[in-house]
């Protein structure tokens, strides 16, 4: 080996042991430095390593005249950095927010509308029906009476109340289509139009 290629390991050595040195010596007071500025130790450590890193880096390049100044200089850097990228996660998390209750809101209003025109369809398509359909229908439905509840009410059978509900469904099936039924069927459960 030349005494150059020599001459070089020890620098490189020396340079070691001086930042382990100065590691030893300004690490706790470069975390609590940084904690100042963040109020999180794990970050603190985090950017104060960042700051030791960059002294490698400079490392053959550049000399640096006052390490602890350097130091010091770098985790007050990487703090301003953190805190900036904080900044600008934060406002674009805020204005998801905001663009998400915006959505919720139109689409809530938008189904309230949509929901209320269904349900008048299907009022419309109820009232149409023929009376002797239309009664127990809407017996059954919406007043919530059974089958022979409604029979003792309106005087007839109860096989006969079973088979005018059962005609009324399919005329409403029939008149609103099968997806618009179905629709009605998921949108209006309590109805119970399957």
């Amino acid at each position: 080996m030349s005494k150059k290629g020599q001459k070089s390991d020890l620098n490189l050595l020396a340079g070691h042991v001086l930042l382990e040195h100065v590691y030893k010596q300004l690490h706790k007071p470069l975390v609590f430095y940084a904690y100042k500025f963040i109020k999180d130790e794990n970050i603190a450590k985090d950017l104060v390593q960042d700051a030791f890193l960059s002294i490698l880096k400079k490392e053959g390049n550049d000399t640096i005249d006052n390490l602890k100044t350097f130091l010091y200089r770098c985790v007050r850097n990487n703090c301003i950095n953190y805190i900036n990228h904080k900044v600008v996660e934060l406002e674009f998390q805020e204005n998801e927010a905001a663009r998400i209750r915006r959505e919720i809101e139109y689409y809530s209003t938008h189904y309230t509308i949509m929901e209320k025109e269904i349900y008048k369809k299907l009022m419309d398509a109820i009232e149409e029906l023929p009376e002797h359909y239309r009664t127990p229908f809407k017996l059954s439905r919406f007043e919530n009476l059974k089958a022979k509840e409604i029979a003792d009410k309106l005087g007839l059978p109860v096989r006969t109340v079973e088979t005018k509900i059962y005609r009324a469904l399919t005329i409403l099936r029939s008149k609103l289509g099968k997806q618009m039924f179905s629709l009605f069927a998921i949108i209006f459960p309590k109805l119970n139009l399957v």
